[in-house]
């Protein structure tokens, strides 16, 4: 087989560390000989790397023969940082930044956008990812959250920030591709296993995570085996203020109009308990040496509980409804109002689980290469939630203060006393059963056929089908409870309880509920029970919530790659272009009065997505590239289903939108890469996007009778396409290792790197989730058999939101981890790792206009683990 034959020069890897991801200790770039290799080294000759560098070196090999602008991370390089998954390694790149949930990262951004697809080998991995808020309406992508599956499954994750025209469409930022390790690139049959315990600060939990990786070969070499595992189990807290928004009131008298108001003061906290299982495996066969037949398999499943328990205040909503009222900016800060107390209890469970199977061939033989690769992926979610909900008896008297503290203050005047059953009443509804049954799954099949012709021209085409289809089922049951009935389950909250390390001044102690699934289901179920026997669930149908969805794509593209000089200096070049072609049919349901009507939309549209990329190799070490495409990104499949959820405690109406169109990118940019070492370069990039038909989330307010027969304000958020937008920016990034100084600082290291994006739509506003600064600081030492890192990563706010025309912020936020790892011996490791060393800079905050009128605050823990490793 060809590939083998390139792979011939012997190279192997032996750790310098314990690691994360030390289970892939020999990772398929380590089985290669690396891009820029030397050729001089004579053939059969043994080259052993090592650690950090190892992995920083096959990283800057495969970035600089990359045909597109692209970083890497090697498995090595995940492993030494002390990061617990996909995204809080990715974060490290330059031009990416993360989204957290529960103090973990779960998705990612591209040079400001957030739109990006995630790809394993290629292939879309379909799933859920749980989120803090908004409560029970959990977004379905495109892809499953970065946090659903182990890290230590990959061998190598690739951020390409330029598209090829023979990659799949639909990363309007860019694409991450996860790598999972191949049977037959490695040398010698490999098993490694890691045991880790992992302690959660405020939680005071040790919890474990345990990994395994064995492969080998066998048949002369021509079939290998391998498989891998991992499963983690970690429960954590996270303090939150939540819910909030600043929305127009009426005001009456001097100084009226209508003027931004505080809609909820809600204090929260949640303890949530996860566990992550992933297994992937996969069989190799080499038919003959010119075609190897390949056929995987990746499983993850992720388990995440959390009880939840909260105090609300909900400002009224008609005229004048804050007297005293202090306004700043525009927004009304500080004031006294009659509001609705509630709080609750609440449990809530939402298994999920991942699938992708895949079988690949691939055919390599004088120039010609022919690729056939077909795989099913599933995503899988039974999502349950019992709460029971307790309101006070009558409006309560409260003085609030957004500009106290990290948090708003709130004192509660009046005879209402929070501790006190006699202050309550069950809530109307109170006591509250849901179910959301989803399922996503996807065929696709694709065939890639090349030639490259004696001239060095290569010309590529094919094609990829791609069948989509995605459900969500609903179900609510609820009932007004006696208020003997729920005494029972009371439960007082007491002052050290809840927000401890937050500060301020608001209800700290309060009566609360302790909900159970028997009661809270079998009282619901009882009192609304399904008229279908054969429904999924003995639950309500909650039909406006409903959707099923499917979309079937067909994409082709032409492409020719080569290579040249211009003037004397050497170039390699692709262009080509993608024409997809996407039918979309969704089922939901409409109200109309107290009757829920099946309607039936559709949308369809073709895009066209030219794409060019040159590298210049300036010097045999400096090379220039530069790129231009149209990238898109469809929207996600909850943004399109039309389908509404109006969510009762919050008063909040979500859903989506089918006939959105799909935002496109028209990009270009110039980088350079300066490799002054086997493991050390300095890069940069200038870059430019013009985004149109940007989507975002549009909020505005209102009352609906047929969803809320009360007749209460409700808060209304649809996807639109909002904005055609224009981002520009650079990126500028140095790896680098102090080889030039003695003994032993010469093991000193630094990977530093820095982002500007400045992004705005039509209208002036910037674009949402875009960060202008961003940056990642990573102090690094290895030498012997002692490793360390300490990384800080860093970004400054971004808009989240438009409500009622105004932009919402999410404010700037920075995080601090370590690790250190020793070599006891050659087979054996350890690591200690510490996470999120400051809390308080990593709270993710989200406020309108600055952060005093401040919507939601999310403090997360610090997380520590040791770990010992064995490889033979």
């Amino acid at each position: 087989m060809a590939n083998r034959a390139k792979y011939g020069v012997g190279m192997r890897a032996r750790l310098a560390g314990g690691a994360s991801l030390a289970v892939l200790a020999v990772t398929p770039a380590l089985a290669q000989e690396p891009a820029g290799g030397n050729a001089a080294d004579p053939p059969g000759e043994e080259i052993i790397v090592t650690g950090i560098r190892a992995s920083l070196e096959q990283a800057a090999d495969i970035k600089r023969d990359a045909p597109q602008v692209m970083d890497v991370i090697t498995a090595e390089d995940v492993g030494k940082l002390p990061d617990s998954n996909v995204a809080e390694a990715l974060q490290r790149v330059t031009g990416v930044q993360i989204t957290r949930v529960f103090g973990e990262g779960q998705s990612v951004s591209v040079r400001g956008l957030q739109q990006v697809r995630v790809e394993v080998d290629g292939r879309t991995l379909l799933g859920w990812s749980a989120r803090l808020s908004p409560p029970e309406n959990d977004q379905l992508g495109r892809s499953s959250g970065l946090d659903s599956v182990p890290s230590s499954l990959f061998g190598r994750l690739e951020v390409r920030k330029s598209p090829l025209a023979s990659q799949a469409e639909g990363g309007l930022g860019g694409t991450v591709n996860l790598v999972t390790p191949k049977p037959l690139s490695f040398k010698e049959p490999t098993i490694s296993v890691r045991a880790q315990g992992v302690y959660s600060e405020n939680t005071d939990k040790f919890e474990p995570a345990i990994t395994g990786f064995a492969t080998t070969k066998f048949a002369d070499g021509r079939i290998g085996v391998m498989i891998a595992g991992e499963y983690q189990k970690r429960t954590s807290t996270t303090q939150t203020f939540e819910r909030n928004n600043f929305l127009n009131r009426n005001y009456t008298g001097t100084g009226g109009g209508a003027i931004p108001t505080p809609v909820l003061l809600q204090y929260e906290q949640f303890v949530v308990d996860r566990s992550r299982l992933g297994l992937n495996g996969a069989i190799q066969f080499e038919v003959t040496p010119e075609f190897t037949i390949t056929a995987d398999a990746l499983y993850s499943k992720l388990k995440t509980g959390r009880h939840q328990d909260f105090f609300a205040f909900r400002l009224p909503t008609g005229s004048n409804p804050v007297t005293n009222r202090v306004v700043e900016d525009g927004m009304v800060v500080a004031g006294n109002a009659n509001g609705t107390v509630t709080t609750a209890g609440q449990i809530r469970n939402e298994p999920t689980e991942s699938f992708l199977y895949g079988l690949n061939g691939k055919y390599e033989n004088d120039g010609l290469t022919v690729e056939a690769d077909g795989y099913y992926s599933k995503g899988t979610i039974d999502q349950t939630i019992q709460i029971i909900t307790l309101q006070a008896t009558a409006a309560v008297p409260g003085a609030f203060d957004f500009r106290d503290q990290t948090v708003p203050s709130l004192t509660l005047g009046g005879t209402f006393n929070p501790t006190n059953y006699a202050s309550y009443n069950p809530a109307n509804n109170g006591v509250r059963s849901n179910r959301l049954i989803g399922l996503l799954e996807e065929w696709t099949g694709k065939l890639d056929v090349s030639y490259e012709a004696d001239s060095g021209v290569t010309i590529s085409a094919g094609v990829r089908y791609t069948d989509l289809h995605a459900r969500s089922n609903a179900f609510r049951s609820q009932v007004t409870p006696t208020r003997t009935e729920i005494e029972p389950y009371l439960k007082l909250i007491n002052a050290g309880d809840i927000l401890a390390d937050i500060p301020g001044s608001f209800p700290r102690s309060f009566l609360s509920t302790a909900p159970t699934f028997d009661y809270v289901f079998n009282r619901a179920q009882a009192a609304e029970p399904n008229p279908d026997p054969n429904g999924r669930s003995t639950l309500l149908p909650n039909l406006q919530r409903d959707y099923d969805l499917s979309e079937k794509t067909i994409a082709g593209y032409l492409m020719v790659s080569g290579e040249g000089e211009i003037l004397g200096v050497p170039y390699k070049a692709n262009g080509g272009v993608r024409i997809a072609a996407t039918r979309l049919s969704v089922d939901s349901y409409v109200n109309v009065g107290a009757v829920s009507t099946l309607r039936n939309d559709k949308n369809r549209y073709t895009t066209v997505l030219p794409s060019a990329n040159i590298a210049f190799n300036v010097t045999d070490n400096f090379l220039v590239r530069v790129s231009g495409s149209q990238t898109m990104q469809r929207a996600s499949i909850a943004d399109l289903a039309p389908s509404t959820f109006f969510n009762a405690t919050n008063l909040s109406v979500t859903g989506g939108n089918v006939n959105l169109k799909p935002p496109i990118s028209t990009q270009a940019d110039v980088s350079f890469e300066y490799y002054t070492g086997k493991s050390s370069l300095i890069s940069g990039a200038v870059f430019y996007k013009d985004v149109k038909d940007f989507i975002a989330s549009f909020v505005t307010s209102g009352v609906d009778t047929n969803l809320d027969p009360q007749g209460r304000v409700l808060v209304f958020s649809r996807p639109e396409n909002l904005a055609s937008a224009k981002i520009k920016g650079f990126e500028i990034g140095i790896q680098q290792f102090a080889d030039f100084l003695p003994s032993p600082l010469d093991g000193l290291g630094i990977i530093a790197n820095y982002t500007y994006s400045d992004s705005e739509d039509q209208s002036g506003f910037p674009l949402v989730a875009v960060s202008k600064n961003s940056y990642n600081l990573v102090g690094l030492y290895e030498k012997g058999p002692f490793s360390a890192r300490l990384a800080y990563n860093y970004r400054d706010e971004a808009v989240f939101e438009f409500s009622e025309g105004r932009p919402s912020f999410i404010g700037s936020r920075s995080q601090l981890d370590a690790q250190v790892g020793f070599d006891i011996t050659r087979n054996f490791a350890l690591s200690l790792q510490a996470q999120n060393l400051m809390p308080k800079k990593s709270a993710t905050k989200e406020y309108s206009v600055n952060e005093v009128a401040l919507n939601s605050y999310a403090l997360s823990e610090r997380r520590f683990s040791v770990g010992l490793r064995a490889k033979f």
